[in-house]
């Protein structure tokens, strides 16, 4: 049962993953029309290929995020409803374990990704 989430889930990231490419990426005049002083100093405003790819990491990572936590919260569930059998017992502890994994994974990807391409190409100021 749990390895049919697993690989339902795994087939619903991968076939959503292209309907992400179809989002329109702004004129560059209409991004810098709304944009604050301070935006335009971060970087934020700029429009291209690299903060459009920034954004649909960050959402991507987002969303697995929230999987990740559902698969806590299931291993949660299964750990309460376990009546003491001991391999249910195992299995939750199995399922929060990686959940718990997968989620400091993603984490630590948020930060590389904002870090690597969250960095300003520009050499002025």
């Amino acid at each position: 049962m749990l390895k049919k989430i697993k690989v339902s889930v795994v087939t619903l990231m991968l076939t959503a993953a292209p309907l992400f490419s179809v989002i329109p990426v702004a004129q560059a005049d209409d991004i810098n029309a709304t944009c604050t002083e301070w935006q335009r100093q971060q970087g934020l405003c700029e429009a291209g290929l690299r903060p459009f790819i920034l954004t649909i990491l960050n959402w991507f990572l987002l969303f697995l995020g929230l999987i990740a936590t559902g698969f806590l919260i299931f291993g949660g569930f299964q750990y309460l409803t376990s009546a003491g059998n001991d391999q249910n017992i195992e299995k939750a502890k199995k399922t929060i374990i990686y959940a718990a994994v997968g989620i400091l994974v993603i984490l630590l990807a948020s930060v590389l990704v904002n870090a690597l391409l969250g960095i300003p190409t520009d050499a002025n100021p």
